[in-house]
């Protein structure tokens, strides 16, 4: 999924989603991912869509220096109506994680517009890949998510003007990526690619 970004960010490390405990809020997930990350030296999150999510829990426990999200959330307000009406209504606790996966295809088609491009073919095979208990808890935790307002103020959020997953009209302070859907960092990598170095001060 990350591939166009490795090969501009040589240092990069991508992180593997950990296996999530019963119950577990995002906050708490977060604090065990944070295991993960070295610290040692200066570094930067970027994290799209669920990362994104985590890495805005994961920068009140480590302080990076730089926040990116890309085709994220920052709160609940740029959440849609559907994903916060969830919280109330729990229809999602009626359908099991087996069941998210027969979607798949209704599911490329709101990331990605276009159902036969080779984004479409990844997030298919990621969703495959996925077992059902975690998609079980994602959306879980997603739609309980409640953040609180004390995050830092520089945030470098990214986003596509066609992301149908998190619409840009309820996003705040996002620089724009025209056409870009929430699978841009694929589809549109060059020029995500050209904002995240700038972000980075690489360009």
């Amino acid at each position: 999924m990350y591939a166009q970004q490795i090969k501009v960010l040589p240092d990069v490390v991508v992180l593997e989603h950990l296996k999530p405990i019963r119950g577990e809020t995002i906050p708490q997930y977060a604090g065990r991912v944070a295991k993960n990350i070295d610290t040692s030296q200066p570094f930067a999150l970027i994290g799209t869509s669920l990362g994104g999510i985590v890495s805005m829990e994961l920068s009140r426990i480590l302080k990076p220096e730089k926040l990116i999200l890309i085709a994220s959330v920052k709160n609940r307000e740029e959440m849609p109506l559907f994903i916060r009406s969830m919280r109330f209504l729990k229809l999602h606790r009626l359908i099991a994680g087996t069941q998210f996966k027969r979607f798949n295809n209704l599911m490329v088609k709101r990331l990605d517009s276009r159902g036969d491009s080779p984004a479409a073919a990844i997030i298919k095979q990621m969703t495959d890949d996925a077992s059902p208990e975690f998609i079980e808890w994602a959306i879980n935790a997603i739609i309980q998510w409640r953040p609180p307002a004390n995050y830092r103020s520089d945030i470098v959020h990214i986003h596509g003007t066609k992301d149908q997953l998190f619409p840009i009209h309820k996003i705040k302070n996002a620089i724009a990526i025209q056409n870009g859907s929430h699978v841009m960092n694929m589809t549109m990598s060059h020029e995500v690619n050209k904002v995240l170095l700038k972000a980075l001060g690489l360009d």
